[in-house]
């Protein structure tokens, strides 16, 4: 059971640096979008988020969850089932058929690069199962995994 908590402990660590990297780069997009957001700019995001379809199952994950916070500025927290793991080819693809959309390319980058590393971790019988990316002020991702 120790040597389990140990696996989840070094997969953590790389988890939290390589997506906490990741969000250093894309940080300051994420800032400049939400720091003087409307509720029109609110709803739009969202709009664009929820109107993915297609494009949500051909990477490999599903939308399952949304929270919001509507302060000053908004809040998203988007829930993602992680599905099955896509080709370097069909993210690329799917990247260049969204290209323009802020947001959305941040969304499909931080999901490609979350599964990436918990795909490349050997945690036993526990898989990716969520990822969970909040959108603000205060960026963050968040991986959950189950047997």
């Amino acid at each position: 059971m120790e040597n389990i908590f140990e696996k989840a402990k070094e997969a953590f660590e790389k988890i939290s640096d390589g997506v906490t990297d990741f969000i250093q780069m894309d940080k300051t997009e994420v800032i400049n979008e939400f720091k003087n957001a409307t509720k029109e700019k609110a709803n739009a995001i969202l709009e664009e988020v929820t109107n993915l379809g297609e494009h949500m199952s051909k990477s490999g994950f599903e939308l399952i969850e949304i929270n919001t916070s509507l302060g000053l500025p908004p809040t998203f927290s988007l829930t993602y089932h992680f599905l099955n793991d896509v080709s370097d080819e069909d993210r690329k693809n799917i990247l260049e058929e969204n290209k323009g959309k802020k947001i959305i390319t941040i969304i499909l980058k931080t999901l490609f690069r979350s599964s990436a590393y918990a795909l490349s971790l050997k945690l036993g019988t526990f898989k990716l199962n969520e990822v969970s990316i909040q959108l603000g002020l205060l960026p963050e991702v968040g991986l959950k995994f189950k047997k």
